[in-house]
């Protein structure tokens, strides 16, 4: 008797063990001395952290980079940015720093420009060039995380005119558009000069900026 119902509990736990087997990561059968059948089933990770795992990494693979915001997304950013302005000032900078997420980027970086000019001094050459470089802190918010997205920024610092020897102070308040790891920007420029040849000179130049997002 005790053999039959032995046999008739393994039949009923072995149904058990198959569906246990899909919501468990191990399933150990043991015999005791009384030939009763022991099931041990060790808990499984939790499911919910499991399933968001999942979900994330879907989510990634339906979205490729070129689909996105890059710069949305939480983490270290680094980008290079050519510009122009004035119809003779070009420039080209690199900003780096962390974006936290939810639209905002903070960083700073440095660049170097170049400013084209008539020569009225010497005949003998047409266009007088001056070199400057200039050192800033840049905040940049993103309004959403899809492929084209709106954004505002401001840059802030000083610029350093190592052709004349002179230093400036300026502020770049832009808008413009990200699209995938590219943005397009355009802004207003105010430059004051504290030393040298721009000594108490007010400057005010329209910018237009291509920027690239590593």
């Amino acid at each position: 008797m005790k053999r039959i119902l032995t046999i008739i509990c393994a039949i009923a736990f072995s149904g058990a063990a198959l569906s246990a087997q899909n919501n468990a990561d191990t399933i150990r059968v043991n015999r005791n001395n009384s030939d009763t059948l022991v099931i041990i089933v060790k808990e499984k990770q939790s499911i919910d952290r499991q399933a968001k795992k999942e979900q994330r990494l879907a989510e990634k693979a339906q979205k490729p980079a070129y689909m996105v915001n890059v710069g949305y997304d939480r983490g270290y950013r680094a980008d290079i940015e050519l510009s122009w302005a004035n119809k003779s000032v070009w420039g080209i900078a690199s900003s780096h720093g962390f974006s936290f997420g939810n639209g905002l980027y903070v960083g700073g970086g440095a660049g170097f420009g170049a400013e084209l000019t008539k020569n009225a001094v010497t005949p003998e050459s047409d266009w007088n060039a001056s070199y400057f470089v200039p050192v800033f802190a840049d905040i940049k918010y993103s309004f959403t995380k899809t492929l084209a997205s709106p954004f505002v920024s401001l840059k802030g610092g000083a610029v350093a005119d190592i052709t004349n020897k002179g230093i400036r102070t300026f502020a770049n308040p832009a808008v413009g558009l990200d699209i995938a790891r590219f943005s397009l920007k355009v802004g207003y420029e105010y430059q004051f000069g504290f030393w040298g040849h721009l000594d108490g000179k007010h400057l005010h130049n329209v910018k237009l900026g291509l920027v690239y997002t590593f």
